[in-house]
Order: structure tokens, then sequence, then C-alpha cells
């Protein structure tokens, strides 16, 4: 009993402490803008697996939305954020769904605030920190199940560092995580190369090899059968084993350049340039340190890092990660001790946190009609549906968005799970809407009779003409629909 409660003492994370008031304006800040942001379109995809997830029981299998995927059977890798989204959508609206997200925010940088108070990071350098490693969040916060996967990256850090430095029993809880987690988001392969990393290190450690730092008191063999519990956690989920081979399929793949969230950042991005602060300023805060970084941390760092300069997706991963193995240098830094008033600290963080509140309920979506990341055929999606259209082929990203409204009464060609379409299906999407060789002739064996299309595009304008064999049966600056038909003259 002695070391359990000792074991609890370390593991409280200073819960029962009060949050110093610079730290709390940032974790609020942060919070509120993170959950506000514009409706991501693989929304729709959540929503649709959710919702027939809560009529029917089960999964989606075969997949019921496309009339391409035929009896090919995509891996649901999120489904329960998804009923989770779609129930909080049902119940309250998007209202609902963003303070839905916001409490999973909540609990992500508490427990990174938590932790680094725990460790003895003073209270303006968990801040910095905290602020920092928010910055990759912000091209993927929403309404997204990666915020799922987000918390359980941060658990199982927690867990994992907290045993390499105390030895505590608590670390057989990481089978549990690693289960949630494969029910939750296809991101556990990163939990996989911590506890990989930290098992090498205890290993290393064991050796006579020379070792830097100070010793982990990992206990080896728990360890060893602990992180062989976690890798198979995972496959404990509706799609058995079959999952654990999802994440290395779409990130090994050569067609995950079809996907945004699978490619490297554009240099120069949006998204490129909230990474390149988060590492500058990562910079920054290590230079004022005076301690030591262990060699597995800056392994473990420089991978995730170098993972999220390959895949967007790893980038946010990375960045709440890094205060996790930087605790050491972060406590220690040789930061100038700043003592402001009491008073003039609260004034300040109630001005940022009220700033944020205020920026978020402005640009917050309260509906599914936005805003959104990318325009929606709003206009020509309720086209579609008075013209009895059953078989639609539209723009990738907005195959969802129609299915949400027009299924089971419609079906569409693809949509943004693009995995379920590779190589052929999207391949033959790609001709058809660049125009490539052959491209009338493939449109003929998809055979939609209706297409809803970006009203700017080269395959719209070859549509409009007379004898196309199709008719612009309307729409607006975003999309048009149109339908199997001679041209209307003018």
């Amino acid at each position: 009993m002695p070391a359990l409660s000792q074991a609890v003492e370390q593991v409280s994370f200073n819960v029962g402490r009060r949050i110093d008031a610079a730290p709390a304006a940032a974790i609020l800040a942060i919070i509120a803008l993170a959950a506000a942001q514009p409706l991501d379109a693989d929304l729709w995809v959540h929503l649709n697996n959710g919702r027939f997830i809560a009529s029917r029981g089960e999964l989606p299998y075969p997949d019921p939305f496309t009339f391409s995927a035929g009896d090919a059977v995509w891996t649901v890798h999120e489904w329960l954020p998804a009923l989770i989204i779609f129930q909080l959508v049902d119940l309250g609206g998007v209202i609902a769904a963003v303070l839905g997200i916001a409490a999973v925010y909540a609990l992500i940088w508490g427990l990174l605030e938590r932790t680094l108070a725990a460790h003895g990071v003073g209270p303006w350098m968990r801040t910095a920190a905290l602020v920092t490693a928010s910055l990759p969040l912000f091209p993927f916060a929403g309404i997204r199940p990666l915020a799922f996967g987000l918390l359980a990256a941060v658990l199982a850090a927690v867990l994992a560092s907290h045993h390499r430095r105390t030895g505590s029993r608590w670390v057989w809880l990481l089978p549990l995580v690693f289960v949630i987690w494969g029910n939750l988001h296809a991101s556990f392969p990163i939990g996989f190369a911590l506890l990989g990393a930290l098992f090498f290190e205890a290993l290393w450690a064991r050796s006579r090899l020379p070792f830097i730092g100070p010793s982990p008191r990992t206990r080896l063999g728990p360890f060893a059968a602990v992180t062989a519990l976690s890798v198979v956690a995972p496959a404990l989920n509706p799609s058995g084993f079959r999952l654990l081979a999802q994440p290395f399929f779409q990130w090994g793949g050569e067609f995950r350049r079809f996907n945004s969230d699978w490619r490297p950042p554009e240099a120069f991005s949006e998204t490129w340039w909230f990474f390149a602060a988060f590492l500058v300023l990562t910079g920054l805060l290590l230079v004022l340190r005076r301690g030591r970084i262990a060699p597995t941390d800056v392994l473990v760092l420089v991978v995730v890092v170098a993972a999220g300069y390959s895949t967007r997706k790893v980038m946010p991963f990375a960045a709440v990660l890094a205060p996790l193995l930087l605790t050491g240098p972060l406590a220690l830094t040789g930061a100038p001790r700043l003592h402001p008033p009491v008073w003039a600290v609260r004034i300040a963080g109630a001005l940022v946190v009220a700033s944020a509140i205020g920026v978020a309920v402005a640009i917050s979506p309260r509906t599914l009609d936005g805003p959104t990341v990318v325009p929606m055929p709003a206009v020509a999606r309720d086209l579609a549906a008075l013209s009895g259209a059953t078989r639609i082929l539209s723009t990738y990203h907005w195959g969802a968005y129609l299915s949400w409204t027009l299924w089971p009464d419609a079906l569409v060609y693809i949509d943004g799970r693009f995995d379920l379409f590779v190589p052929d299906k999207l391949g033959d999407y790609l001709t058809v809407i660049s125009l490539g060789a052959d491209w009338r002739q493939v449109l003929t064996d998809i055979n939609p009779n209706a297409l809803v299309i970006e009203t700017d595009s080269p395959l719209a304008r070859q549509l409009g003409h007379p004898d196309s064999g199709w008719r612009d049966a309307g729409g607006d600056a975003i999309a048009r629909l149109f339908l199997p038909g001679a041209a209307t003259p003018a």
C-alpha cells in the first residue's frame, strides 16, 4: 500500500493545486480557438458513419454510401469519435459538437499543464510551452477525431514517462489506453514508437555500454510485457486486426499523395509556417536551458518532428509530445524570473481569454452550413435532390457532404475516403476531373446520372458545351449540377 500511495501521489499531476493565472489563460484561449475552427470536409464522412452506426448498430460494411466501392471494405478507424460527434450534432446541433470537442481539448491541455507543473516547470515556462505546442494544432483543429487521438497520445506518453521516472505500476494501464486509442484514431503507431524507444533505452541502460543522462527506473520485464500487450491492444475493435495495418497503408502507400493530410506540408503553406514557428520557439526555449536532454528524448523528438515534416497529420502529435519530452530542460531553464503583480497577471489573462472567446464566438460554426474549410455545394445539392438523381459523380471532397442529405436515395461515386478508392476508382475520377485521355469514355463507364462539379473547373466548361450530352441544371458560383440530356438553348 505505501508503494501505491506513493504512485498515486506521483501521478496526481498536482490536480489539487491551483493553476497559475498565466497557463490557465493560455489553456482557455487554446481551447476556445481550437474548438471554433471551420468545419472540415471530412466531418461529413464521420457524420455519415456515426449516423449509420447509431441507427443500425453495426459498422458500414460493405460501404453503403457509394456506387463505386462494391464489396470493398473500408476500415472505419475512427468509429467511436464518429458516433460521438454524430450524437452531439443530433442532440444539440453543431454548437453541442463544438462544446464537446472543446472538452476533449481541455483534457489534452490540462493534462499537459499539470504534468509540466508536477515536473517543476515554472508557470511562465509552462505558458510558453503550451502556446508553442498549440501552434501546429490549429490547421487540424475543429470537430475532428484527431483530437481524440491527441488525447490518447498524451495519456500514453504521460504514463510511459512516469514509469520511466519512477518504476510505477501504473504502467499496466497502458494496454487499456491502447485499446481505447485503437477505437478512437489510427495514430497509435506513434505510441508504439514511444514505447519502443523507452524499451531500447532501458536495455541500453542495463548494458555495459556508455549511457548519458539519469538512469531510467524502467522495470524491464513488466515494461516488455506492457509493450507487447499494447502493440496488439488496438486490435480489440470492431474491425479487428485489419485496423493494425490501416495507418501503415495510409502513411506508406504511394497513393497518400492524393490525400493532403498524409502528404508532406507544402513549403511556406499555412501548415508549414505553423510547424516552423513551433520548431523555432521550441529551439528558443531549449537555448535557455541549463540541463541536458536525455538521448532517448532527443531520438523520439527527432523522429516525431521528421515524421511531422513527412506527413502533415503527424505535426500536432509532434507538438503535444514535445513538452513531455522536454520537461527536464524546461524545469531547469535559465530564463529570467518574472514577478509581475498578481493583479496585473490576472487582468492580462482575463483579457486574453475574453479576446479568444470573442474571436471563437465570431468564427465558430453554428450549423452545418458553416463556415467550412472549403466551400460546400449547398445549392447544387438541393437541386440534385429535386432532380431525383441516384448516381452522383461529384468533386472528391463533396461526396460525403452530398451523402449526408441525399443518402440513401442517392449514392455518390467518390468521397473523402481516398483509401477506399485507390487505385482504380480514384484514377478514373482523376481522369475525368482533369480531362485526361479518354475522359469521355471513362465518364460513360462510370455511368452517373448527375454531376456536381466546381463552377470554374475545366470539366464544367466542357460539360457546358451544347454537344457534351449534358445540360446545366443550375447552381451558383461554387458548384453546378449537370444532368444527362441536350443543353438548353440560351
